[in-house]
């Protein structure tokens, strides 16, 4: 019989992708029924996405975690981070070749915390050039660039942009666009055409409604009290 759960599955959007994380109670069979079907419901908003799957102190077995992946896998979805607590899911992470932290974490491969370094690190991107591609974004291309991108072109559903600045579409914009990947919140994402499956400013994610016989405008997606807006461009 399955247990009562008094967690629910939490999904964010980070840096590296997409965050979700697991409850610590309840059995694997509810957690698992709680997991396919947020995605199930929630399919259009995380298609595309790179996931990274915390567990917390949920100890998962290899064929418990390769259930995960083969879930995540149907809905488009790639794992390739797993971070947990407990060392048996971290060694059944390893076994399916998945990573166990996530670059600049203050975790060693195993799970020991690391000794605060005196460096001091900025969170907002480093002065950068603006990266111009005169192009059409078909499914599966994807760029990634520290500075500003600027594409002349369409970006068709299936490709990712991801930028530690402004994302500038002199086109159609349909893919998945992260601009100010780095934390810049005042970054901004312009498009003649914004009707994206995604969007990303910072550690904000916003999922434009579907709009049927909509008329093409030049838009601006930005934060605006704390959420994505879009507004003439």
């Amino acid at each position: 019989m399955a247990v009562l759960m008094s967690e629910s599955i939490t999904i964010k959007g980070v840096r590296d992708g997409l965050l979700i994380i697991l409850p610590n109670d309840g059995d694997f069979a509810s957690v698992y029924t709680l997991l396919q079907t947020e995605i199930e419901q929630k399919h259009q908003f995380l298609m595309g996405s790179r996931i990274i799957l915390q567990c917390k102190k949920r100890p998962l077995t290899e064929f418990q975690l390769h259930s995960i992946l083969t879930l995540f896998a149907k809905h488009e979805l790639s794992l390739h981070t797993v971070l947990g607590e407990r060392m048996e899911t971290r060694d059944a992470a390893r076994a399916l070749g998945l990573g166990t932290r996530l670059a600049g974490s203050s975790t060693d491969l195993d799970g020991n915390v690391i000794r605060e370094r005196k460096t001091a690190v900025t969170t907002l991107p480093p002065e950068a050039n603006s990266l111009l591609l005169r192009e059409t974004f078909r499914s599966g291309r994807s760029v990634r660039h520290d500075g500003h991108i600027i594409i002349i072109g369409d970006v068709n559903p299936g490709a990712e942009i991801t930028a530690g600045g402004n994302v500038i579409v002199w086109g159609r914009l349909r893919g998945l666009v992260h601009a100010g990947a780095y934390g810049d919140e005042t970054a901004v994402i312009c498009a003649l055409d914004l009707n994206p499956t995604q969007l990303r400013i910072a550690d904000k994610i916003a999922i434009p409604p579907q709009e049927n016989g909509r008329k093409p405008t030049p838009e601006q997606a930005a934060i605006r009290n704390g959420q994505i807006i879009a507004e003439a461009w």
